[in-house]
């Protein structure tokens, strides 16, 4: 026998009621505490922990140095997390991050230079 359990779609639960109860375990309304208690466990056995060290995280992001240290927290949150293609879309976007930044704190250093070498050359003359 089925569960009478009507679903908020309309539809009637599709799981084996209990035996000698018109409802499965999910609704059945005396096992609502066990059946918390066993989602609660299913939940924290399917959790993947922190692996990035927030301590390292600046409080405001302002420089590139900020922005790379949040970049390298995310991809530290990101690589333990379980494969998937939400994770390899996530790892190519924290890597697309990094080149950006990366190539932005290039052309920094390279406009520095060339500032750098036209006030030396407008001192001299």
């Amino acid at each position: 026998m089925k569960c009478k359990k009507i679903t908020p779609s309309g539809a009637r639960c599709n799981a084996n009621a209990r035996k000698n109860n018109q409802y499965c375990f999910t609704h059945d309304p005396a096992s609502s505490g066990e059946a918390a208690a066993a989602r609660k466990k299913g939940g924290e056995r399917h959790r993947v922990g922190h692996a990035g060290d927030t301590a390292k995280l600046p409080a405001t992001v302002r420089t590139l140095e900020d922005v790379l240290s949040v970049l390298d927290y995310s991809l530290a949150e990101c690589l333990p997390m379980e494969n998937s293609i939400q994770r390899g879309r996530l790892l190519v976007a924290i890597c697309g991050a990094f080149v950006e930044a990366i190539k932005t704190g290039e052309l920094e250093k390279r406009i520095q230079s060339l500032e750098f070498a036209l006030k030396s050359r407008e001192v001299t003359q």
